[in-house]
């Protein structure tokens, strides 16, 4: 299917019920907050042994991305040591500024909810951002949900479209309805821009995708 007529399809079908909810009073900006436990891959740490922490640890400390995540999702678990949110932290930063994208996302996630670091959206944001722009879905609904809610960037209801509709392009049906309530708080002429720099911010996505 044409790529254009997905997105503006999405807001064919939203027109139909928009009236109704804005006559409720209802709809609201979703994010999941704190997001950590959906995308932590928990069975890639289960049932190690101490040989096998250790080998991870070696190659964490060598600077090893994949293996400072792993480290820092045993420390968010508690997985072969005690639990210790700050040293989770610590181990996905590495991980995430080696452009590891389900380090930036869980990043994004512990600065969302305040675990092992201090809450700031803005921070959030920002790691949000970088998985988004690698194509990472859930960080693509949240930082909708952040440009929709004002949390951490200025509140704007056509990025919160935007973000959200191409989270829901990228296989995230929970972005779905806040690009629906974000449709319903724009006029025809802001939502039309915005469907239009949805389509092109995705496929230079999926291009930077490709070319990895």
């Amino acid at each position: 299917m044409n790529l254009k007529y997905m997105i503006a399809a999405g807001a064919i079908l939203f027109s139909c019920t928009v009236s109704a909810d804005k006559a409720a009073g209802t709809g609201a900006y979703n994010g999941n907050f704190p997001m950590r436990t959906g995308n932590w891959d928990t069975v890639l740490v289960s049932g190690l042994n101490a040989q096998q922490i250790e080998l991870y640890r070696i190659s964490a400390e060598q600077g090893d991305a994949s293996a400072q995540f792993k480290m820092a999702l045993m420390y968010d678990r508690g997985k072969g040591m005690p639990q210790d949110y700050s040293k989770a932290v610590k181990w996905l930063r590495k991980s995430a500024e080696q452009d590891f994208v389900k380090a930036q996302y869980n990043l994004g996630g512990m600065y969302s909810s305040g675990q092992g670091v201090q809450q700031d959206h803005a921070e959030a944001a920002k790691w949000y951002r970088k998985a988004a722009e690698r194509g990472f879905a859930s960080a693509q609904k949240n930082l909708g949900a952040q440009y929709g809610l004002g949390q951490g960037v200025p509140q704007n209801d056509g990025e919160a479209f935007v973000w959200s509709s191409i989270a829901a392009m990228s296989g995230d049906e929970g972005a779905v309805n806040n690009r629906d309530f974000a449709a319903s708080k724009l006029s025809s002429e802001d939502l039309d821009a915005a469907q239009k720099r949805a389509t092109k911010l995705y496929e230079e996505i999926q291009q930077r995708k490709e070319g990895e």
